[in-house]
């Protein structure tokens, strides 16, 4: 998790809030001595914080420790219903596309998910899609949107479903809705789903590659716990490497020569493999293929993942909440 510099006594105060909403939110329940070792903090400015997000409900007193011979401790929590996060996202091409969504607690737990088709396929139906979760779910304050595409500081700049593409989807969504929104693109969510669902104490590189139907390939990747977005919201556009006729491979030669150059650049310690022409039997046929270019021990952990779509849900509920709480403390 990453906070703004502290520059003022204001906004070391949100930033102490943000460190034990943080915290609490990762530990399930926590007394303040707790919250103290795993934030850094005193156990009296723990102890301000919790009186302070009591106060307005935010955080929940639980019951008391029993007692070892002195007054038992205060065990608080996150309030689960303090606000909900709606993850939706986009998949597939003009040829046929699905609506994937799930609503969420302020501490990740699932309260509906739902899927359908993508008909007909105009940006409306999105919109209308979402309004109907929003008037169902009244409490949700943030969404996250994945799309399968190139999305530059809220806008889409390409897209394999073309109805999203020059769409300023996050503006559009913040004063339709009135809620905070966040978009970017399915492999950076997918990467760090993987990473926090499978490699969450892993500061090594961590890498997810995406093979569909269509002749193209995915990736996202994760470095030291954060998303690799690149200058310019790039990174793992992987279809760009220059290799003439790399769709026209088999697919095992196409995977291996992607796999060898992100071991060349990026040294990443697992590669998180899917995709409807992926599967478990073919990794024996990429270790071979890439071992003919880098060395047994620069070579990356080959793992197969039968579905994307917890990753991806997975990694955008996270990252939403993350960006929303970060937004509600620094109002950024």
């Amino acid at each position: 998790m990453i906070t703004p510099l502290n520059r003022t006594t204001r906004e070391m105060k949100i930033n102490n809030v943000v460190l034990v909403t943080h915290a609490l939110k990762s530990l399930g329940s926590a007394t303040k001595a707790e919250l103290a070792v795993a934030t850094g903090l005193s156990i009296a400015t723990c102890g301000t914080v919790l009186n302070e997000l009591s106060s307005n409900s935010e955080v929940l007193a639980l019951e008391r420790e029993v007692s070892r011979g002195g007054r038992p401790a205060q065990r608080y929590a996150y309030n689960p219903d303090y606000f909900s996060v709606l993850s939706i996202y986009a998949q597939g091409s003009d040829a046929a596309a699905q609506i994937i969504w799930t609503v969420n607690s302020a501490t990740g737990g699932c309260l509906a998910q739902g899927e359908e088709r993508f008909l007909p396929l105009q940006l409306e139906t999105f919109y209308q899609l979402i309004q109907r979760i929003l008037t169902e779910f009244p409490n949700i304050k943030a969404a996250g949107v994945g799309l399968p595409g190139v999305i530059v500081k809220g806008t889409v700049a390409t897209c394999d479903i073309s109805v999203f593409a020059g769409v300023p989807v996050e503006q559009q969504m913040r004063e339709r809705f009135g809620i905070y929104v966040q978009a970017d693109n399915d492999m950076n969510y997918t990467a760090y789903g993987f990473y926090r669902s499978s490699c969450m104490d892993v500061t090594a590189p961590v890498a997810y590659i995406f093979k569909p139907e269509v002749p193209c390939l995915g990736c996202g990747m994760v470095i030291n716990g954060q998303v690799l977005q690149g200058a310019s919201q790039f990174a793992g556009e992987v279809s760009h490497l220059p290799f003439t006729d790399m769709d026209k491979l088999p697919v095992a030669d196409e995977m291996a020569k992607v796999i060898v150059s992100l071991a060349a650049i990026v040294n990443p310690v697992t590669i998180a493999l899917s995709g409807p022409k992926i599967s478990e039997a073919l990794i024996p046929d990429l270790l071979e293929r890439c071992l003919l270019h880098i060395p047994a021990q620069h070579m990356p952990e080959l793992v197969y993942r039968p579905s994307m779509r917890q990753d991806y849900l997975q990694g955008i509920t996270e990252l939403t909440l993350n960006n929303y709480n970060r937004h509600v403390a620094f109002s950024i």
